[in-house]
């Protein structure tokens, strides 16, 4: 009486055939894990700490890396069990090869720590300063209004975000708020906030900029030395006021 295919599918398969085929997939995987373990680290990373510096993990990388897991995962269940895994499962090891290789063309990401998160932050704090300070040099006073300083920092930015994330993987905005007081600073302004002190009559100010910790937590930006960092202007009138820019030139014509 003839078996079954069925029945004869079942039977285990050679042990040295069993164990060749669990290596040389084990290696084709190992090739997949090593591309994208940069990027499931960084998956890991932001996904247990309230922020996450840098892009995001390349969801390409990210598939491929769980396709050589899965396949790797029943190919060696099935060779522990003495039987022979189905063609698919290789195949989706195979495949997760050239994916990941793909994904991976341009090569490691760059810019996924604090200090080049920070950088950035920084950056906007000190052209928003530096515009505000000739303009306070200019007048004698600054707007007190929060509107306007909200302006100036869409002007400067463009709308572009920070490079800075949630959880979620959406990019936090550089926001502006007032404060009362530099001596009370709220301390649940997300990363990317400048926090703006104006004193009474708009003669000087303070800027306080929120970056990011190397923990992935909202953090004031600091100097070299430690101490924070604070932009601050006061009007001089013994200084001259500053040239007129190209645009105020052209007008005076």
């Amino acid at each position: 009486m003839k078996k079954s295919s069925s029945t004869a599918s079942r039977q285990p398969s050679p042990l040295p055939l069993r164990v060749l085929h669990a290596l040389v997939f084990a290696g084709f995987a190992a090739i997949t894990l090593v591309g994208a373990w940069p990027e499931l680290r960084h998956l890991a990373r932001s996904q247990l700490q309230p922020y996450s510096p840098g892009t995001p993990p390349r969801l390409l990388l990210v598939i491929a890396a769980l396709m050589a897991l899965v396949g790797l995962s029943v190919v060696l269940v099935q060779a522990v069990r003495a039987r022979s895994a189905h063609l698919l499962w290789s195949g989706l090891i195979l495949a997760a090869v050239p994916l990941a290789t793909w994904a991976n063309r341009e090569g490691p990401a760059v810019g996924r720590n604090s200090d080049a998160a920070n950088l950035k932050v920084l950056r906007v704090a000190r052209e928003l300063h530096g515009r505000t300070v000739s303009e306070l040099q200019k007048h004698g006073s600054i707007p007190e209004d929060e509107d306007s300083w909200r302006q100036a920092l869409t002007q400067l930015t463009q709308g572009q975000p920070t490079t800075i994330h949630t959880r979620s993987f959406g990019a936090l905005p550089f926001r502006l708020q007032k404060v009362a007081s530099p001596d009370a600073l709220p301390a649940d302004a997300p990363p990317g906030t400048l926090l703006v002190y104006v004193l009474e009559g708009g003669a000087a100010y303070e800027i306080h900029a929120v970056g990011i910790s190397p923990e992935g937590e909202a953090s004031r930006l600091k100097q070299p030395g430690g101490e924070f960092l604070i932009l601050s202007g006061a009007y001089n009138p013994d200084l001259p006021p500053p040239p007129p820019t190209e645009a105020e030139g052209h007008g005076s014509h």
